[in-house]
């Protein structure tokens, strides 16, 4: 892939819409092309800019009542509802909200799914390649001083004693150009890689997705943000989400 290819491809990549194999020739390119990073890098920004600042507006319960109300069942009331300036004007404002709110979600799609793509094609990689781990311990003395010497931060690495959640290891990956931890845990053969980052530019929306066959969560809070992937089921990964929540409130890293 050369960097003219790259650039066409630049927005369907930052959507999470590419195909798989597209996106591994994009993500390869851009870990050799430092121009084409720090194009990734502004148009990202720019995304995260406009979705944190953008305003949002809701319809009020009363307008829909109004609107339903209005709707007529004869042929005479229809004619007299585009007479009336009024209901003209309220029908007019209902359409341009209604397309408003579809160009923001165009415009502006959830970073979080977004995130998750990216997370999940990692995810699946270091299990095609047998790469799940740079640093295989279960040992937190070893597994968090490794990670935190490699990033600019300090991963919360935790233990999770009776949830049957074992420590693996942990290795750095990349996200949209970020240096992240990702933690390992495994529970009866079923594997949890736990992405986090220090919360900067980006704070990840909260939500639960089915990407390519792999249950996402994802969540934030004041110091980092967190996306799970794995193959439990939803509601397993949503009681590791909670375990892992609870653990960092209760003791803090």
């Amino acid at each position: 892939m050369n960097c003219d290819e790259a650039d066409r491809l630049m927005d369907a990549y930052l959507d999470g819409v590419l195909e798989l194999t597209r996106q591994i020739e994009i993500e390869r390119h851009l870990s050799r092309c430092h121009a084409c990073q720090s194009l990734a890098q502004q148009c990202q920004e720019f995304r995260s800019f406009f979705s944190a600042n953008a305003p949002t507006y809701k319809a009020p319960p009363e307008l829909r009542a109004r609107i339903l109300a209005m709707v007529p069942d004869e042929k005479v009331k229809r004619v007299r509802f585009w007479r009336e300036p009024w209901v003209y004007a309220t029908a007019a404002a209902a359409v341009v909200l209604l397309t408003l709110c579809v160009a923001l979600t165009i415009l502006f799609p959830d970073n979080g799914k977004e995130f998750s793509s990216v997370a999940v094609l990692d995810h699946s990689r270091s299990l095609a390649a047998n790469h799940l781990v740079d640093v295989a311990s279960a040992d937190l003395g070893v597994v968090r001083p490794w990670l935190t010497a490699k990033l600019d931060f300090s991963p919360p690495v935790v233990d999770l004693p009776g949830s049957g959640y074992l420590l693996v290891g942990g290795r750095i990956d990349v996200i949209r150009n970020r240096p992240v931890a990702a933690v390992v845990y495994e529970q009866k053969g079923d594997l949890v890689t736990l992405f986090c980052w220090p919360v900067n530019r980006d704070l990840v929306s909260n939500g639960n997705y089915l990407i390519q066959g792999y249950h996402v969560c994802t969540w934030s809070n004041a110091q980092c943000n967190y996306i799970a992937v794995s193959k439990l089921d939803s509601r397993e990964l949503d009681q590791f989400a909670d375990l892992f929540r609870d653990h960092l409130q209760s003791n803090p890293y």
